[in-house]
């Protein structure tokens, strides 16, 4: 499994926390592997890196790379819950930044394939709606961030049926059955 990993540091300048989080190498590292990772999902799911312009492109992106963890990727982001799932505005800068590249450096799949299974995850995750990304990405995000104090299927699908009033509760229930299939949904 690729794991970067960040120190947080509690200070009240948040200016230079943010430099300790996002040193150079971790940040060039990290910008590598995301830029194979987008290289792979359009290669692989002729995905549009096209994030300035279509809010689509980068909702997607922000799932794939959330799910890709429970695959074996973890680039380190931290998400929080937010309006469309889980979100990571280190990501966001992260991609941001790729974007003004123009031009993402060809495939070194290299980067990838220690511990990534790359097939499983482009199966689990091709020809997925983004109601369908939106639900299992937040389905896991409760579940783990909950998982410590017992949380039951039961409640997890009643839980985010009622911050997704938009998504049927069928379809909840449904995405939760498949992510048990799975294993995603395991302590």
């Amino acid at each position: 499994m690729i794991l970067l990993i960040k120190t947080r540091v509690t200070l009240n300048n948040g200016f230079i926390q943010k430099l300790i989080l996002r040193g150079p190498e971790m940040s060039s590292e990290r910008l590598a592997i995301l830029a194979n990772f987008i290289r792979l999902l359009i290669d692989r799911l002729g995905y549009k890196f096209n994030i300035e312009e279509e809010f689509e492109k980068r909702f997607r992106l922000q799932k794939y790379v959330y799910l890709a963890k429970f695959f074996g990727i973890d680039l380190g982001y931290s998400y929080n819950l937010y309006m469309h799932g889980p979100y990571s505005s280190d990501l966001a800068d992260d991609y941001y930044e790729l974007s003004r590249w123009r031009v993402l450096p060809s495939s070194e799949e290299s980067l990838l394939t220690k511990g990534f299974r790359i097939d499983e995850f482009i199966e689990f995750v091709k020809n997925r709606d983004d109601e369908w990304l939106e639900a299992a990405t937040t389905l896991l995000d409760v579940w783990h961030a909950n998982k410590e104090i017992g949380m039951d299927i039961d409640r997890l699908i009643e839980h985010v049926s009622s911050i997704k009033p938009h998504i049927k509760t069928s379809k909840i229930e449904a995405i939760a059955k498949e992510l048990l299939k799975r294993n995603l949904l395991s302590s």
